[in-house]
Parts: structure tokens; sequence; C-alpha cells
């Protein structure tokens, strides 16, 4: 079997309201983003919009063939 990268998207958590977060969603970003690239991205919205960055979900699409 073999594994075709579909998509990956990723969710950043920003705002100070817990219970109402600020969700920035960017979608088709690279198959593996690594650790240190996303908190340097939510660092960037984070100066962008003024809130400070909290968390980000990252999800990734496959396809077994």
């Amino acid at each position: 079997m073999q594994t075709n990268w579909k998509k990956t998207t990723i969710t950043f958590i920003l705002g100070n309201d817990v219970d109402h977060p600020v969700k920035i969603v960017l979608q088709n970003a690279v198959a593996a983003p690594e650790a240190k690239q996303i908190e340097a991205f939510g660092g960037y919205l984070a100066g962008l919009t003024g809130l400070p960055f909290h968390t980000a979900t990252v999800a990734t699409q496959t396809a077994v063939a």
C-alpha cells in the first residue's frame, strides 16, 4: 500500500477569551510542518492581530492506494 498526501490544515487559536477564542484556519499547508514553523507563524499572526497566540491544531489528510 502507498499513502498519498492530500492536504494539511492548521487551525491557530488566539485571543484572551477562553470561551470565545479567535480561530484562523490555514488550509493546504505543507505536508509535514515542524512545530517551530507553526509556533513562528502563530507569533506572526499574534503580531498582526494584537491577540496572544495559544495553540494550533494540525490535521493532515492522506489517501491510501
